[in-house]
């Protein structure tokens, strides 16, 4: 492989992963247990609520940001104090301009409202 296409596949994967080079700061978990529906009081006018946490990254070098699913469903969970999610769906939202000198990836958390 020539030294351009090794730059361009070295730069192809740092797009992919939303890494900078000289910096990172950015938590995405693996794993999140949410409620179902037998574990909550659930109602038919159960509101749905959405929440969005993202990260990003410039320019290959600097990358920062919480995309967890923490992160989403607290922001899902701002209007309603005092609740809960329950039959979660979550899905995964990657942006990426100019071959990936921007990137912004996102977690958006959707699910329905109870009372605890």
């Amino acid at each position: 492989m020539n030294q351009p296409l090794r730059l361009m596949a070295a730069l192809a994967l740092f797009s992919l992963t939303g890494c900078g080079l000289l910096y990172t700061n950015i938590r995405v978990p693996y794993a999140y247990t949410a409620a179902t529906p037998s574990d909550v009081q659930t109602a038919k006018e159960d509101p749905l609520a959405t929440g969005r946490a993202c990260n990003q990254s410039a320019v290959y070098l600097v990358a920062w940001g919480i995309s967890g699913y923490a992160a989403s469903t607290q922001n899902a969970l701002a209007p309603y104090p005092q609740s809960i999610l329950y039959d979660v769906k979550t899905d995964v939202k990657v942006d990426s301009y100019v071959l990936g000198l921007y990137t912004r990836t996102c977690t958006i958390v959707t699910g329905r409202v109870a009372k605890p």
